[in-house]
């Protein structure tokens, strides 16, 4: 287990319960409403939410669609507040860059405000590529900042905070993310401090 996830487990766990009162549950709530829009899934389909903390985003989704729903979190303690909530959604506790899955099994994937906490994102990609079904999409949320707000965070904040979180993404790395994974980059959302990107993994 690498230093991110030790800090990312221990600033969670300790948030599960009120998570939704915490800056961290009010800074994702931003990003949710579109990427529940930009969530299209055929009835009886398969979702996966990657860092799904209380989850909350895939619960909204499962309401717009009937869906089969999965969650995955680092975090112990916001999977068992998972389960308390929601007992018919599917709920595992796994880091995002070794997926639990048989491969081929999921029709959508998303990741919010969480691959900045991952320690290698490539990772993440190989094992979403993996586990979608061709023609699967990919709906990734992430803060955007600007490019020397960017260099202070990644340089300075983050390894002084120690909250798990390891390097905000530029607009364009995303993108080549998606590209070089076998990703048809079908919507793109920018807004604020909000970037939100969906790719659908080419046949």
């Amino acid at each position: 287990m690498n230093k991110h996830e030790k800090y990312s487990i221990k600033k969670y766990d300790s948030i599960a319960v009120q998570y939704d009162d915490s800056n961290e549950g009010r800074y994702t709530a931003k990003f949710k409403p579109k990427m529940i829009e930009m969530c299209n899934v055929p009835n009886g389909g398969t979702v996966l939410d990657v860092g799904c903390g209380n989850g909350s985003l895939i619960n909204s989704i499962r309401q717009k669609n009937k869906i089969q729903a999965y969650g995955v979190d680092i975090s112990p303690n916001m999977i068992e507040e998972c389960r308390k909530r929601y007992e018919d959604i599917k709920f595992e506790v796994s880091s995002g860059e070794k997926l639990p899955f048989e491969s081929g099994y999921f029709d959508t994937v998303t990741i919010c405000c969480v691959l900045h906490h991952l320690n290698n994102p490539r990772n993440f990609f190989l094992e979403t590529q993996r586990i979608l079904k061709t023609g699967g999409s990919l709906i990734i949320g992430e803060p955007w900042y600007p490019f020397i707000l960017r260099q202070i965070a990644n340089y300075i904040l983050l390894p002084l905070i120690k909250a798990g979180d390891n390097k905000i993404f530029s607009h364009k790395t995303l993108r080549q993310y998606f590209t070089e994974y076998g990703f048809t980059i079908t919507n793109i959302y920018k807004r604020g401090i909000i970037q939100i990107i969906r790719g659908d993994l080419k046949c």
